[in-house]
C-alpha cells in the first residue's frame, strides 16, 4: 500500500463487478468506480438474533435473553421454551469461535442430537408431562 501497488477501500459495498478481459471493472455503492487486477473481499457478518427476519416471530412468542446479538440457548442449542435448535454463528456462545465452520457444525450436532433422539431430554415430552399432570 505504501508503494501504491495495492488499494484498500474499507466499507465499500460492491454493486457491480465485470471482467473486461484483462482486469475487473468494479462499481461501488458510494459511486466510485475502479479497474482492478485482483479483488479480495472481506464479507464479515454481524450476528444479531433480533434483526433476523426468521427469528422475529420466535422472539415475540418465546422471548429470551440476548447477549450482544446472540441468543442464550440451553445446553442442547435449543431456543428455551420451544423445539427450535440453532447452529452456526448464532450458536457461538455455546459452540465457540468455530461455530461458523465445519468443525463447529460437528460440535453443534453433538449437542443437538441427544435432545432429538432421547425422549427424556425432548422439550415436547416434558411439556406433555406438565399438561397431563
Amino acid at each position: 500500500m505504501r508503494h501504491g501497488k495495492i488499494r484498500i477501500d474499507e466499507n465499500c459495498q460492491v454493486v457491480k463487478a465485470q471482467w473486461l478481459g484483462e482486469n475487473w471493472y468494479v462499481e461501488c455503492s458510494d459511486g466510485n468506480q475502479h479497474e482492478c487486477d485482483y479483488i479480495w473481499l472481506s464479507t464479515g457478518t454481524k450476528f444479531d438474533a433480533t434483526t433476523e427476519p426468521l427469528l422475529k416471530n420466535i422472539l415475540e412468542t418465546y422471548p429470551i435473553k440476548i447477549v450482544k446479538g446472540l441468543p442464550v440457548l440451553d445446553t442442547y442449542l435449543r431456543w428455551p421454551g420451544c423445539e427450535l435448535f440453532i447452529m452456526g454463528g448464532l450458536a457461538a456462545m455455546l459452540v465457540g469461535p468455530t461455530a461458523r465452520n465445519l468443525s463447529g457444525a460437528r460440535m453443534a450436532c453433538e449437542k443437538i442430537v441427544p435432545a432429538i433422539v432421547k425422549p427424556s431430554i425432548a422439550l415436547s415430552h416434558k411439556l406433555n408431562e406438565v399438561q397431563a399432570g
